[in-house]
């Protein structure tokens, strides 16, 4: 089902990348909220991959284990995408896609593109729109945290 054929009443499915849990760990109160707005619906989803990035970043810190605790606490309010066997056919295709046009990107945000594709999702929410917006199959659907507001008119995300 489309964006534009969702009831009003129907949440949206968003993908969140990491650029955002960044973000959240910087402590931006507005993406903070957004992503709590997200996780209300149970429809806010996260992939592995963006776990792996999460979790490896907490582990290279000073303060490795609080560090690792928090990010999991954050992480484990996503509904995660398994990188499996059809997310790596998938991101085959589109690194192919891109090798092709002279535009790779980072395998992991290939590998994030392939879970928000697989997944349905109406919404990859990223700082990072330049990568996402090379692939067609996002096309419209890459929004920043800022963007996404002013699609959703600063309202929340509708409640299930």
């Amino acid at each position: 089902m489309s964006q534009k054929n969702k009831s009003p009443n129907t949440p949206l499915k968003v993908l969140v990348d990491t650029s955002i849990i960044v973000d959240v760990d910087r402590g931006k109160q507005d993406v903070i909220e957004l992503c709590k707005q997200l996780t209300s619906t149970n429809n806010a989803y996260i992939s592995t991959v963006s776990v792996s990035e999460i979790l490896t970043g907490s582990y290279l810190r000073k303060d490795h284990e609080k560090a690792v605790k928090k990010a999991e606490k954050i992480l484990g309010q996503f509904r995660w995408v398994d990188l499996n066997g059809a997310v790596t056919k998938l991101v085959a295709e589109l690194n192919a896609y891109l090798i092709a046009k002279e535009q790779p990107i980072e395998y992991q945000d290939v590998a994030i593109a392939a879970c928000a594709l697989l997944e349905n999702c109406d919404i990859l929410l990223t700082e990072n729109k330049e990568h996402f917006n090379r692939l067609p199959n996002l096309k419209n659907k890459v929004l920043t945290p800022k963007e996404f507001h002013q699609k959703n008119n600063n309202k929340s995300p509708p409640q299930q």
